[in-house]
């Protein structure tokens, strides 16, 4: 039986990582939310690896609410590269394979934009070079390098657009479709029936935590030497916030006009956020033999789930 170690258990992502490995029964593991591991301290770090001896450390422990990050970068930092450092050294002295969560926005938007420009619909793939352009992108791809330069066993997963029956613990257990309903709701109990307006300039991928937990497992349980690296894992199908928002819509049985479209300039602050990110996945897919859904598949299945 394998031991797994896992960071930021209170994550949605996680949650829905710890549920499938219990589930699947071949796996032992030892979770921890923030409170009992602080993943910026490595005495401690160095305490629970000698304790635990891993087989697998999962980094559920991220600093990822983008505005924020502005903020506090030295929070920041420490939790997304220096952390990094620490249990790459760890995971190499215990031969514990580590799995790092990274985001679509380590690329620039740029690429995505030209090829729909000439007529093609292709999304970034793993081999495609990173250029981040807000302070999140830039030390999430940061991470990235530090596991890829100094872990001998990892996997660097880019997800975008989580969302769960958990719900994101930085949203005070909110997520976009939790946040949609709600305001679909408000919107249609009020007297004057405003429409929800949502970004509809972005394209961007979401993923169901269920249908990515899947993956991940799969992807620990055919754990070989050619197969660590770097990965996209999203539902399958690009998509703007506002396409999003109108299947919500459909499924919870509001007219789609219900939701009205705005550009990311009337919604964002001044902070940069690339205009298109969607990702591949016929890399993971591929690879480990999976086969992911699409987002429209996921949507409806987690409004019938948390029902």
């Amino acid at each position: 039986m394998k031991t797994i170690m896992i960071s930021g258990a209170d994550g949605q992502l996680v949650t829905d990582i710890q549920k499938t490995l219990q589930k699947d029964g071949s796996f032992h593991v030892v979770a921890y939310n923030r409170s009992r591991l602080d993943v910026t301290d490595r005495l401690h770090l160095e305490t629970e690896f000698r304790k635990i001896n891993p087989d697998f450390f999962i980094q559920g422990a991220s600093y990822h609410v983008v505005e924020e990050i502005n903020k506090n970068p030295k929070q920041a930092c420490d939790v997304n590269i220096a952390s990094l450092h620490y249990l790459s050294d760890l995971c190499n002295e215990y031969d514990c394979t580590l799995i790092n969560f990274s985001t679509n926005y380590v690329f620039s938007g740029k690429s995505t934009v030209i090829r729909h420009l000439q007529g093609e619909l292709q999304h970034y793939n793993e081999t495609d070079i990173p250029q981040p352009v807000n302070l999140y992108g830039i030390l999430k791809y940061a991470g990235e390098q530090v596991v890829s330069t100094n872990c001998n066993k990892y996997y660097n997963i880019r997800v975008s657009g989580l969302f769960g029956k958990t719900g994101s613990r930085a949203k005070n257990g909110m997520n976009f479709p939790y946040i949609i309903k709600k305001n679909l709701e408000l919107s249609a109990s009020a007297d004057h029936l405003e429409p929800v307006e949502v970004v509809a300039d972005q394209f961007i991928n979401v993923g169901y935590t269920a249908d990515l937990a899947n993956v991940i497992v799969e992807m620990m349980k055919q754990e070989r030497k050619d197969k660590y690296g770097a990965y996209h894992l999203v539902n399958k199908g690009a998509c703007t916030w506002f396409e999003v928002a109108q299947e919500i819509a459909d499924i919870l049985g509001y007219e789609k006009d219900r939701i009205k479209p705005i550009e990311t300039e009337d919604f964002y602050t001044n902070l940069k956020r690339p205009q298109d990110t969607s990702l591949s996945i016929r890399k993971v897919e591929k690879k480990f033999g999976v086969e992911v859904p699409t987002w429209e598949d996921a949507l409806r299945r987690f409004f019938e789930e948390v029902a």
